[in-house]
């Protein structure tokens, strides 16, 4: 069998989830889902009820509307015709309306027109036309008048309808204003007057305002809070309601007049085509005056009444979720709390605090939480007692190691002072045979002193003073050194034998040239960091030298607990020095070298300031 045991490093972690989610998902889910179930039945009876009012409340409007207007235009329909009728039974509309309106004819003439009209004035306006260019008006202005046929372009319309009513569109005129400056709109009936043989003798034009033929749309949007959208069509589809409009005004009318005659239905739902928003509409046409009138609202405002209790609800859910996520909070909050409270004691955990923070009188809310801080606290305790074991053992592996490297010399510097002491003494050079005894004996007394590791500058200068002095009695004029460092660096701590390597090793490195040869000592220091350089006039480091010097103090710096330990007995080189001086100074530490701007090699160390 191939199967993997549980927990098998192939197989993805389970992912966890969170005490407080669970809890408020728990505490959350039944109000939402009744509340859900509430909301989408609330939604979808209310808009079915709210559609069907609103449907046959289009229904009504439109009827209404619809009568209103029809009534209007029959009265004016029905003027005309008495006209007519009264005209075929005593003979008094004249071929020619040659009389003047102030004349008595003209009298008996206005006022068989106005008993016609009737004291409610079907008509505001009614003018009589022969076909001989003259015409009376009567209404709003009564006056003789004449007329030409580029005026009347309805006039050939009425002569083919042979006594027929023509109703016209609204039309826009300053005919029957006081002062013939302030225009308005009107709709006129025309027919064709006849004699008592039927013959065409002029036409009959009565007339009202706009304004009064739809007063009943008028009143309408006046008093709704949001009324619908009310259009009037002509047969043709030209606009008749609304008819004070622009051109754009005109083209989204024609729009909506393509969009009805489309639809097999003459009321439902459909969708706006100027907008594009889902409406519900009702249209029908009359048989008397061939106008289509169609009223239509849009469903976001039918809709309106249950958007605003959906708000209510949300508002409701609002709330619910506050009080949930407050009551898991409480709930969860004695469990969570302590859980919390553990795990930042353990990102605050470190090797430097192990066993300080006192866990024991923390009042957790379970028992068994109560039992996961004590365990805690012993862990805690018991490492904290390993960690001082092991720094004990590392700290005198690495005295050991350090006071081992402290008593370590060249052997080379022993013999080769020792045969300059030799040759000073054969020679009978007494003095300087007393005085390089005396330096060697006190560069000892400094080397095997293992009372302390750790020395000022100066008293580190002063043994490189003595061993550079025995140097020169071996190299003779072809070396020479120079040592300037600051006062204000001498009294810095530093480990002992820390500069004396890099000395030796530029002595011995910086000799593999002609001579003469210098070794050079120098300090520098401002705000940030203070270091040592010491500096020779040799060959300068090869470059493949450099190369492995970087790596390997890039190897120390990557696993530096393991390499801090590794100090090697058998050598004082550079990799010793740094390694020593990265276990002292830390991440303060300046440790820099290569070749200056003529080729000499140099190291730099120091370290920084303290913020």
């Amino acid at each position: 069998m191939d199967n993997k045991a549980e927990g098998s490093p192939d197989r993805p972690p389970k992912k966890l989830r969170r005490l407080q989610t669970e809890l408020f998902g728990y505490i959350l889910f039944i109000p939402l889902l009744v509340l859900t179930i509430f909301t989408v039945f609330f939604y979808y009876y209310n808009s079915d009820i709210l559609i069907s009012r609103e449907q046959n409340s289009l229904k009504s409007l439109n009827n209404s509307i619809m009568s209103q207007t029809e009534n209007m235009l029959s009265d004016l329909d029905e003027v005309s015709s008495n006209i007519n009728y009264h005209n075929r039974k005593t003979d008094f509309l004249p071929d020619e309306l040659l009389f003047h309106i102030t004349s008595d004819q003209g009298q008996r003439f206005i006022d068989s027109i106005q008993t016609i009209n009737g004291l409610d004035q079907k008509a505001q306006q009614i003018n009589l036309y022969d076909f001989s260019g003259h015409v009376i008006e009567i209404g709003i202005i009564t006056k003789n008048g004449s007329y030409v046929a580029s005026d009347t372009s309805w006039l050939e319309e009425v002569k083919r309808q042979k006594g027929n009513k023509v109703l016209s569109l609204p039309y826009k005129t300053r005919k029957y204003s006081i002062n013939g400056t302030k225009s308005g709109w009107y709709v006129s009936l025309y027919r064709a007057s006849l004699d008592k043989y039927e013959r065409m003798i002029g036409a009959v034009e009565t007339v009202k305002p706009c304004k009064l033929l739809f007063r009943e749309i008028s009143s309408y949007l006046r008093t709704e809070p949001v009324p619908a959208d009310i259009y009037i069509f002509g047969p043709d589809g030209s606009p008749v309601y609304p008819y004070d409009i622009s051109e754009e005004e005109k083209a989204s009318c024609a729009a909506y007049y393509s969009y009805i005659r489309s639809l097999d239905e003459s009321f439902g739902k459909g969708t706006d085509p100027t907008t594009g928003t889902k409406i519900r509409y009702f249209s029908q046409t009359s048989g008397y005056s061939g106008w289509t009138y169609l009223t239509i609202q849009k469903d976001t405002v039918i809709l309106q009444p249950v958007y605003n209790m959906l708000k209510i609800l949300l508002g409701i859910l609002l709330i619910m979720i506050l009080v949930s996520i407050l009551l898991s909070w409480f709930l969860s909050r004695s469990m969570v709390k302590p859980v919390k409270h553990l795990k930042h004691v353990i990102q605050r955990l470190g090797l430097e605090n192990l066993g300080e923070e006192k866990l024991d009188n923390y009042n957790a809310s379970y028992e068994e939480l109560n039992e996961l801080y004590v365990e805690f606290q012993k862990m805690s305790e018991s490492l904290q007692e390993s960690l001082q074991e092991l720094e004990i053992s590392q700290k005198l592996e690495l005295k050991s190691r350090v006071i081992a490297l402290q008593v370590q010399m060249n052997p080379h510097f022993y013999y080769n002072t020792l045969t300059c002491i030799s040759i000073l003494a054969e020679n009978g050079q007494d003095k300087e045979v007393t005085k390089l005894c005396q330096t060697l004996s006190h560069i000892m007394r400094y080397i095997t002193n293992t009372g302390t590791t750790i020395v000022s500058v100066r008293e580190e200068i002063e043994y490189i003073r003595e061993y550079m002095y025995c140097m020169q009695v071996r190299y003779q004029e072809s070396l020479s050194f120079s040592i300037d460092i600051l006062p204000e660096i001498l009294d810095e701590q530093i480990p002992k034998l820390i500069i004396q390597p890099l000395v030796e090793n530029s002595i011995k490195y910086g000799t593999d040239c002609l001579p003469p040869w210098h070794i050079s000592i120098s300090s520098f220091r401002d705000d940030t960091c203070w270091y040592i350089r010491v500096s020779d006039t040799g060959n300068g480091f090869r470059e493949e030298v450099l190369t492995d010097l970087r790596k390997k103090i890039a190897d120390i710096n990557e696993d530096e607990t393991n390499r801090l330990t590794d100090l090697k007995i058998g050598g004082l080189g550079m990799i010793n020095v740094y390694m020593r001086w990265k276990l002292y100074c830390g991440d303060a530490i300046i440790f820099d070298f290569g070749n200056d701007e003529n080729g000499h090699a140099y190291v730099n160390i120091g370290r920084k300031s303290s913020t």
